[in-house]
């Protein structure tokens, strides 16, 4: 009889430890995603605040007032005559087979440019 009370008060004694030795791994482990919560919640602020900064810089760069000065400054374009433009259905579709998308535009507009000089100056010039 005393052996089995030992055993039970045994078995209690191991059972208790190992609740114990349980609920410490829990604990640390809640601490552990406890602080990579933390982490990341930081890391989130940082990128809102980083996506805030950058939205700021993209609408400051993408300004149309400044960009048309910029534009103005460093590129020298001239307005659109009429002459410059062609409607689409107005070009041949006469195509040989074998010829790449850029050469039968380019044998399109010289045909189309024989007649126009302007259109002469876009042929001869490559574009």
């Amino acid at each position: 009889m005393n052996m089995s009370k030992l055993t039970k008060n045994a078995l209690w004694i191991v059972l208790v430890m190992f609740s114990i030795t349980i609920s410490a791994h829990i604990k640390n482990s809640v601490y552990k995603m406890e602080n990579e919560l933390k982490y990341i919640n930081l890391q989130n602020k940082k990128n809102i605040e980083n996506i805030n900064v950058l939205d700021a810089e993209w609408s400051t760069l993408n300004n149309p007032t400044r960009l048309r000065t910029l534009a103005k400054n460093h590129i020298a374009l001239k307005p659109i005559r009429a002459e410059q433009i062609i409607n689409y259905s107005a070009l041949p579709f006469n195509y040989e087979t074998g010829e790449s998308q850029r050469d039968k535009a380019r044998k399109n507009i010289a045909i189309l440019a024989q007649n126009n000089k302007s259109l002469k100056k876009v042929a001869k010039s490559g574009r």
